[in-house]
């Protein structure tokens, strides 16, 4: 972990947390996970900083089409989401690495993501839901995207207490 107002994230004098979200190209999941997961913070969003990035992004591409049009189903605008490559600066700023598959987990690793605080998003907090991958929906269907915005809502909604938790612990 990076102390406060070191890395890429904004500096604070109030407890913040950050969580990054990641997968491959950083057009699809991430972005889609991000964005759930702001919205199932509810009131403590304002204090966790969400963001995203991909193990094999290319810079600056906007989000996937079904991804806009599925988010914007949820009143969440993903237009101005633009790509960006995980760094090693980046993920060892993140208190949190939540990524959508166990490739994208060693890589995040690779970069210096913390063991204890890296982890595959349907397979956690606990034993999570392994059953219900996040499946990349690049290239597919509408319904694709729909499917795996269900489920990156389900898992974000369960990862929400978990990392509202940390926060506070951290607080106290």
């Amino acid at each position: 972990m990076t102390p406060a107002g070191a890395g890429p994230y904004p500096d604070s004098v109030e407890q913040r947390l950050r969580v990054l979200m990641v997968c491959t190209g950083n057009t699809c999941r991430s972005p889609m996970a991000a964005a759930a997961l702001r919205s199932a913070l509810g009131p403590e969003a304002s204090r966790i900083d969400v963001d995203s990035a991909g193990t094999a992004a290319w810079e600056g591409q906007p989000a996937t089409r079904w991804a806009v049009e599925v988010a914007a189903r949820a009143g969440i605008d993903l237009n101005e989401h633009r790509s960006r490559r995980a760094t090693p600066d980046l993920v060892r700023a993140a208190d949190w690495v939540l990524v959508m598959e166990r490739a994208h987990l060693a890589s995040v690793r690779a970069l210096g993501a913390e063991p204890d605080h890296s982890h595959v998003l349907s397979e956690w907090p606990g034993a999570g839901e392994p059953d219900l991958p996040i499946v990349d929906p690049f290239g597919g269907s509408l319904e694709a995207y729909e499917e795996c915005w269900r489920r990156i809502r389900r898992h974000t909604e369960r990862a929400a207490g978990q990392l509202i938790e940390s926060l506070r612990s951290r607080s106290a």
